[in-house]
């Protein structure tokens, strides 16, 4: 818009020099880069979620093992995967192609004396997934929340195919018994396609399962009638067999 206008681009603070902060969720003081990350640097829709994952991670092992195992995929900076590191999981696996947010997420697990829990890979996610299943690692916990597939309606046929594929993908690494959560936010895919491309990623790997929440985003973001976008969020949550 500022080009339109014969603007130039920038981005400057009004006030002071440094714009980082931290953001406190699920008992994690999260750091934050409000200019230096996506959006705001933080996801604020994505918090009931990441509160029902992390509450999960705790039963997503046999009795009396050390804690889950947990993938974090697409992470930015870390909201599910070290909150359920906080909730007791015992190794969990931050998957992302930013390197400035894999640093911020590790900031953030030093500063909460998570970081000999915590191991980073950096790359890009849909490929690094498949790298992990020919190599046949498996992971209690596995959380797939990527940014949009479709950024216009032409783009969302493509967009499906995309998310059965992930879901493919990233259930051939959850251990029997674990949990897979899937997110979307291209509101260009309506729920009822995201919830059929998982399912039917899930049944291509040969798994089975049941689900277990179908969510969107928090109550701080209401959906509005007349306004079918402001549902863009969807979420599964699963347990496969």
């Amino acid at each position: 818009m500022r080009a339109l206008e014969g603007l130039e681009e920038r981005v400057d603070l009004l006030h002071g020099t440094d714009a980082t902060g931290t953001v406190e969720e699920g008992g994690v003081a999260f750091a934050v880069d409000p200019i230096g990350g996506q959006k705001t640097g933080w996801f604020f829709d994505q918090r009931a979620n990441r509160a029902l994952v992390a509450s999960l991670s705790k039963g997503a092992v046999a009795p009396g093992a050390r804690g889950a195992t947990v993938l974090d995929a697409f992470c930015h900076t870390g909201g599910f995967g070290l909150q359920a590191a906080r909730a007791g999981a015992a190794r969990v696996t931050l998957l992302d192609r930013s390197e400035h947010a894999l640093a911020t997420a590790m900031d953030t697990a030093r500063r909460n004396a998570l970081d000999d829990r915590i191991e980073t890979l950096r790359g890009d996610a849909m490929d690094t997934i498949a790298g992990l299943v020919d190599r046949a690692r498996r992971f209690d916990v596995v959380v797939v929340d990527p940014p949009a597939f479709a950024k216009a309606r032409k783009d969302a046929p493509a967009a499906v195919r995309a998310y059965q594929r992930l879901a493919r993908l990233a259930a051939a690494l959850v251990n029997p018994g674990g949990i897979f959560f899937a997110a979307s936010c291209s509101h260009h895919v309506p729920p009822g396609e995201f919830h059929e491309a998982v399912l039917s990623g899930i049944a291509r790997a040969r798994r089975e399962g049941r689900i277990l929440a179908i969510t969107g985003a928090g109550p701080d973001h209401p959906v509005h009638p007349m306004l079918p976008e402001s549902a863009y969020l969807k979420a599964m949550t699963l347990q496969l067999d």
